[in-house]
Order: C-alpha cells, then structure tokens, then sequence
C-alpha cells in the first residue's frame, strides 16, 4: 500500500548531470528501504563535482553525501539515518525497517556494516575502473580526480593497474569468486531461515528489512554499473541459488527497478 503524500526526493550517484539514475550502493538502500514501507519518492542524480559544490550549499552541509532524503523538515543525509528517520515517521509493527524490536535493529545494523565492508570492500574492486572511466569518457575531469581521491587515495597509478586488470578476464573472473564467496553468509542465512520455516528475506520477515536494503545495494549498483556480466558471474550465479532469488524477491517488494543504463 502507498502512503498518501508528496513524494519525497532521493538524491544518488548519476555520471552526467541532468541525469536521475543513481549508480552507487547507498542510495539504492533508501530507494528499497522507502518502497518496503510503501513511501512514494522520486530520485534525483548528482554527480561527484556538485556533491563537493553546489549540493553543500544547497543542503547546508559541508559533510553532505549521496544518498541524501529532502524531507518537509529539511535534509537527511546517510542510508542509516534515512532508515531510522523513515521508520520513525512511517514503519509500524506490521512493517518495520528494523523488525519492531531492538534485536532486529542490531541484526540490521550487522549487515549494514558487513555489506558495506567485508562484501562492498570486494565489489568495489570491480566498480572502480568502470566508474573512474565513465567519469572521463563524459568529460568530468572534476568528478573522476574526486573519485579517485576518495576511493583510491588518489593514486593514479592504483586506478591504472584496476583498469588494465579489469581487461583481463581471468581477473574477472577470480575477484567475482571472491565476491561469491562472501555472499555465502547470505545463502547460508537464507537457507537457515528456509529450514526454520520462516520468511524470506533475511531476518526471517516477509518483507525486507534495512539489512536486506544493506546487501541489495550492492547487488543494484552492480546491475547499475557491470550488468553485462557482474550479474552472471556474481548474484545469478549457480552456486548462490537462494540469494538469486532474495534479489528478485527484495526488487518486487520493494518495487526497487534496477537497471544497467549504459
């Protein structure tokens, strides 16, 4: 059921200005999260430049970061403290972002820092050079050195040997079975929860909670950034068959519309 409101602005990662996709992991987690407690809200693309530019003085927040949620009571910035804002405002005991009890909080906070660690920290290996490239190619000189700062320290030379590795599809294939084999913490959830008889996604819920938004964040940048293959070789992979499931099953709920846009 959609709630009865002005829908909310979703600020994400686009690679062009004008452009109202997002292509990085955290917005997707607000865009999930907001679709599970039936928020309607609209996205809007900045790219890396404006964020460090013009979004600060419009936000009001030097510190300010995609994803970023304008609300009537101004901004809210940070996947985490969207979630805590929407589930303060609109999440009930019959759908909430943290299961309705502090256990199911903590359990979401675990995976939110594990999917942006132990599994993001793998992924973005294989994001990097394309993100670094497509930044260049749309001749945004700004937004790429940002990137690279960020993200690489600025070593150019690091973003170099990414890209000549990500040419190799043996090296390809090697980082993706590395992906794959973090993500069997998830299977293993799964089947758990399977077995248990209860829900299925990952707290055991027949809805998504904040931890599934965490992980499919990842999987919905992949699907942004490297449909073309990340998508075969990683979360629809044969060894991950719950997981490919879990994927599907968080993008209908949610309504979350994942696509490779390049």
């Amino acid at each position: 059921m959609t709630i009865d409101t002005k829908p909310y602005i979703v600020y994400g990662l686009a690679l062009e200005k004008g452009q109202n996709i997002n292509v990085g992991p955290y917005a997707w987690k607000t865009e999930v999260d907001l679709g599970t407690l039936g928020v309607p809200y609209k996205l809007e693309g900045r790219i890396y430049d404006d964020i460090r530019g013009s979004f600060e003085t419009e936000t009001g927040n030097p510190k300010v970061t995609v994803p970023t949620l304008k609300t009537e009571d101004g901004y809210v910035t940070d996947s985490w403290a969207i979630a805590e804002w929407a589930e303060a405002k609109y999440g009930t005991p019959e759908r909430s972002l943290f299961g309705g009890n502090e256990e199911g909080k903590a359990f979401a906070r675990f995976l939110n820092i594990w999917a942006d660690n132990d599994l993001g920290d793998q992924v973005k290996i294989l994001f990097a050079p394309w993100l670094y490239q497509a930044q260049k190619a749309a001749g945004d000189d700004a937004s790429a050195a940002w990137f690279l700062k960020t993200k690489l320290g600025g070593s150019q030379e690091a973003i170099n040997g990414l890209i000549k590795a990500s040419q190799d599809p043996t090296w390809v294939d090697n980082q993706a079975q590395v992906v794959r084999d973090k993500l069997q913490t998830i299977e293993k959830q799964l089947a758990a929860n399977k077995e248990a008889g209860k829900g299925k996604f990952l707290a055991g819920t027949d809805y998504p909670t904040h931890g599934d938004a965490a992980v499919f964040g990842w999987y919905a940048a992949s699907a942004a950034v490297r449909g073309y293959d990340l998508l075969e070789k990683i979360w629809n992979h044969e060894s991950l068959p719950l997981v490919s499931a879990w994927v599907k099953d968080v993008a209908d709920v949610s309504g979350a519309k994942v696509a490779y846009p390049y």
